[in-house]
């Protein structure tokens, strides 16, 4: 047999190997063209709404959510969102802005209560409660789902300072726990490097970067909140279970989870108040309330001590005495500093009532917290702003 013939089937067969290859890397090439175009023209129009430009944050506005809710009993069938013109929830700011006693809530998902409507919101309740005492008065709820005061360090050199509100209100604690970093969320908001502690870390921050994988991480949680319904779901307590954890093993997952993170947050504490008190904002710190910690559920007759929560091999107590190590250090801080603070997480009743899950509050729950916040905000109004005092505090 000829020598040409013998080596005609390997000659083929590497042929079609380097015309795979080829089209690969020509396929992967496309892509890629395609991808930096993409990325080119989104860039300078974008037809969707980012939440970051530069390095800073950039807020979805003049937006209203219509949220379909099946999942959580407690919560209505149906959810209202609204946001303004300045990205928050509540009234646009009034031309007149500063003859007006102006406040804004900061914090994450306890104080957005994204699945709550307009009106139920604590923030809302709060402005109602606190209007028949004090006029002209304007509050907006500038909560981000997520966010921990790494963000909201961001949020008010972004937002807050150049607004000029009287009056802050930080609702902190639950976000900072073990947070030695920006948090997943955060870094949606924030550029702050790229983040390789996990594949979600990581498509998250290159989201701060890219218009591209913005766009389609936002259209992956469109599809999959179209699918499953509202992101957050109801606690049944009575499904829980319980863990009888050591107290030994209790103290030792304390001390893991605090340390030098809580000696961090006690530092972004501080550096709020300073860039509050420099704007001539006057600050207010609200400490975290949680379901799970101690006692018996006035609902289920759950034990909220024992009860399994979120996370693993972790009690309500274990829970509970980790979020207050946090809140402890809000007290401190805002008790040195001449600092307000309501501390909701020991005035609010523990009951499955205020909470669909270990951390979120119901509408009554909101109601709850607006009335605690509204007997000690109200004075403290009235005191340091008595232009705007127009008759008693009602209860």
């Amino acid at each position: 047999m000829p020598e040409s013939k013998v080596k005609e089937p390997g000659r083929q067969k590497r042929s079609r190997l380097r015309s795979f290859v080829m089209n690969l890397l020509l396929t992967i090439f496309g892509i890629v063209i395609s991808l930096l175009l993409l990325e080119l023209l989104l860039h300078f129009y974008n037809p969707f709404q980012a939440r970051i430009k530069g390095n800073r944050i950039i807020l979805v506005t003049n937006k209203t959510y219509h949220i379909k809710n099946n999942r959580i009993k407690s919560l209505s069938p149906e959810v209202t969102i609204t946001k303004n013109a300045l990205g928050f929830r509540g009234a646009n700011p009034p031309a007149d802005f500063q003859n007006y006693l102006t406040i804004v809530t900061i914090g994450g998902s306890t104080t957005q209560c994204f699945f709550l409507s307009d009106d139920q919101t604590w923030t809302a309740q709060v402005g109602k409660k606190l209007e028949g005492s004090l006029s002209p008065l304007w509050i907006n709820n500038a909560g981000l789902d997520g966010h921990s005061t790494y963000g909201h360090l961001v949020l008010l050199q972004d937002y807050i300072v150049p607004l000029r509100p009287k009056v802050a209100l930080f609702l902190v604690g639950a976000n900072d726990v073990a947070a030695g970093s920006y948090s997943d969320f955060d870094v949606e908001n924030v550029r702050s490097g790229i983040q390789f502690s996990s594949a979600r870390a990581f498509v998250k921050s290159l989201s701060a970067y890219s218009e591209v994988v913005s766009l389609f991480l936002n259209m992956y949680r469109s599809f999959t909140a179209y699918q499953a319904g509202l992101i957050h779901s109801q606690i049944d307590l009575t499904k829980q279970g319980y863990l009888d954890v050591p107290e030994e093993t209790q103290k030792q997952f304390v001390a893991k989870h605090t340390g030098k993170f809580l000696t961090d947050y006690e530092g972004r504490l501080k550096r709020i108040v300073e860039i509050c008190r420099t704007a001539g904002i006057e600050p207010v710190f609200l400490t975290q309330p949680l379901l799970a910690g101690f006692g018996t559920d006035d609902v289920t007759g759950v034990d909220l001590a024992r009860v399994k929560t979120e996370g693993p091999e972790q009690s309500g107590k274990m829970y509970w005495d980790l979020l207050e190590a946090y809140n402890d250090k809000t007290r401190q801080v805002g008790r040195e500093n001449g600092i307000l603070v309501i501390d909701l997480a020991r005035e609010l009743p523990k009951t499955s009532r205020y909470f669909y899950d270990f951390l979120h509050f119901t509408p009554q729950g909101a109601e709850s917290i607006a009335a605690i916040i509204n007997k000690s905000l109200c004075p403290m109004l009235q005191t340091k702003f008595p232009q705007y005092a127009r008759r008693q505090c009602s209860p």
